[in-house]
C-alpha cells in the first residue's frame, strides 16, 4: 500500500514538473537589448504664453533586427495638449499623434548597425504648476520619455535660462541653456524642474499641468478614433490571462495535492502550534528627494511630487545586530538610532509548527537575501511611480498629485512581443501629421 502511494505521488509530481515547465515557457523572459538610444536631446524654448516650444532629436541605433527592422517608433509626450508637430530630419516619412504618445513612422527599415537620426518640433502646453513649492513661484516640472528595454547612452535637456529663478539638480549653463546632462539605463527615468517669477510668463490657472488633465488620455476630438484598437487589444489581453489562468490553475492544485500527500506520509499531524517569526528591516531614507529635491514626508516612500523612491538603503538585519532588540518586537515601523531618517520595520508572523515520527520538532523557516527586493540593472524597483506600469505601453503612471511630464516609450520592434503582434490594430485611426 506504501509503495502504490509513494508511485502515485511520483506521479503527481512529475506530471506538475511537466505542467510548470509548459507554463514557464509560455511565459516570455526577458530579451537581449535589441536597441541602443545614443544620443537624446531635447531642446526647450519658454514662449511669452508660457508654452514650451521643444524639439526632440534622437540617435537610435539598432542592434539586433532578428525580429524585424526598425520601421517606427511610439515616443510618449508630456500631455495630450500639443500642436505644431514638424518632422525636421528626413528619416521620419509621418507622424501620427496619439494624445500622450506620437508614433513616428521612418522613410525605411532600419537594420543592425545602422543608426537612425529622429529629429521633429512641437509646442507643448500644461506643462507648469503656479505656486507648487512656494506662493510667487511657478515650476515646470519635466520626465523625458523612458524606454523599459533601451538604455540612453546620453540624455541631454537644454532649457532656455531667461527669467530662470532656480533649478534642480545642477546643471551647466552652455550658450544661455540650461543644460542637464545623464545617462538612463533601460527602465530607469530622470527629472529635472526649472523655477520661475509668476510674472516671467503668461501663466495662466487654466493651463496648469494636472489641473486640467494634462497627463490624462486624448479624449476630445473627431479626428481621432482609438476605441477599435483599444477594444482588439484588450480582448487579446484578456485572451491571454484566460490562457495562462487554465494552465496555472491545475499546476498549483497538482503541487498542492503532491505537498499535502507528502505531508501525510511524513507523518505530521493537525495540531495548531504556531511559534511567532519576527522579521526586521532597516530602511534609511534621503533627506531631500533624489530626483527633484522636495523634502521627505514623514511616512512616505515616494516623492508626493515626482515620485521618485525616498529610500537610500533597505536590508533585512537579525536581532543580534541591533541595539537593544528588545524594543523591535511588536510589528510596525520604528524610529532607529541618532538619525532621524533611518528605521526599523518589524514584520511578525505565526508559522505553524510541524511533528516529525520521532516526536521532535521541525520549525518551517524562511531564507532572505539582504538589499531587499531584486532590482534591474541600473535602477530601483520603481523608478519614480511613473514606470512601474509602462510595459508596452506610452503611457503616463503618474499618481494624480503628481505634476511631472511624463510617458514612457517604444519602438515596433524593440523587444515587445504584444505591441509587435498587434502593431497594426494599434496605428489605425490616428492623426497624421505628415513630414515635408
Amino acid at each position: 500500500m506504501k509503495n502504490r502511494m509513494n508511485a502515485w505521488i511520483r506521479c503527481l509530481i512529475s506530471a506538475a514538473a511537466l505542467l510548470l515547465g509548459i507554463l514557464l515557457f509560455a511565459v516570455p523572459v526577458q530579451a537581449d537589448p535589441t536597441d541602443e538610444l545614443l544620443n537624446f536631446t531635447i531642446t526647450v524654448d519658454v514662449n511669452p504664453d508660457a508654452s514650451l516650444n521643444m524639439d526632440y532629436s534622437i540617435d537610435w541605433k539598432v542592434l539586433d533586427d532578428s525580429i524585424g527592422a526598425l520601421e517606427w517608433i511610439d515616443l510618449g509626450v508630456p500631455n495630450r495638449y500639443h500642436t505644431d508637430i514638424t518632422p525636421i530630419s528626413e528619416t521620419i516619412d509621418h507622424i501620427e499623434d496619439n494624445g500622450n504618445s506620437l508614433a513616428i513612422y521612418l522613410d525605411r527599415g532600419y537594420y543592425e548597425g545602422e543608426v537612425a537620426h529622429v529629429e521633429f518640433s512641437m509646442v507643448q502646453d500644461h506643462m507648469y504648476q503656479i505656486d507648487k513649492f512656494v506662493e510667487g513661484e511657478t515650476v515646470y516640472t519635466f520626465t523625458p520619455a523612458w524606454f523599459d528595454g533601451i538604455d540612453i547612452d546620453e540624455l541631454v535637456i537644454r532649457w532656455n535660462e531667461e527669467n530662470a529663478g532656480a533649478w534642480q539638480p545642477d546643471c551647466l549653463n552652455d550658450n544661455g541653456y540650461l543644460t542637464f546632462k545623464t545617462s538612463v539605463p533601460a527602465g530607469n527615468t530622470y527629472t529635472m524642474t526649472v523655477v520661475y517669477p509668476n510674472d516671467a510668463f503668461g501663466f495662466s490657472v487654466d493651463r496648469q499641468a494636472g489641473g486640467s488633465g494634462g497627463g490624462d488620455d486624448y479624449d476630445g476630438g473627431d479626428e481621432y478614433d482609438g476605441g477599435s484598437s483599444s477594444s482588439d487589444f484588450g480582448l487579446a489581453l484578456l485572451g491571454l490571462i484566460f490562457v495562462i489562468i487554465m494552465i496555472a490553475v491545475p499546476v498549483i492544485i497538482i503541487i498542492s495535492i503532491a505537498r499535502f500527500a507528502g505531508w501525510l506520509r511524513n507523518g505530521a499531524g493537525f495540531g495548531n502550534e504556531t511559534e511567532k517569526k519576527i522579521t526586521r528591516t532597516k530602511i534609511e531614507y534621503y533627506d531631500v528627494c533624489p530626483g527633484c529635491g522636495a523634502a521627505r514626508e514623514e511616512g512616505k516612500d515616494n516623492c508626493p511630487y515626482c515620485g521618485r523612491s525616498m529610500i537610500k538603503s533597505k536590508e533585512i538585519v537579525e536581532e543580534s545586530q541591533l541595539e537593544k532588540p528588545e524594543k523591535y518586537t511588536k510589528k510596525g515601523t520604528y524610529r532607529y538610532g541618532d538619525s532621524p531618517n533611518t528605521y526599523i520595520h518589524v514584520n511578525v508572523v505565526n508559522v505553524p509548527v510541524s511533528h516529525s515520527r520521532s516526536g521532535g520538532t521541525r520549525h518551517s523557516g524562511t531564507s532572505h537575501r539582504s538589499g531587499g527586493s531584486t532590482r534591474r540593472s541600473g535602477g530601483s524597483s520603481h523608478h519614480s511611480s511613473c514606470a512601474s506600469s509602462c510595459a508596452c505601453a506610452s503611457s503616463c503612471a503618474c499618481v494624480s498629485s503628481c505634476a511631472c511630464a511624463c510617458a514612457c516609450a517604444s519602438s515596433g520592434r524593440a523587444g515587445c512581443t504584444v505591441k509587435d503582434f498587434f502593431k497594426k490594430s494599434i496605428h489605425e485611426g490616428r492623426v497624421r501629421v505628415t513630414g515635408g
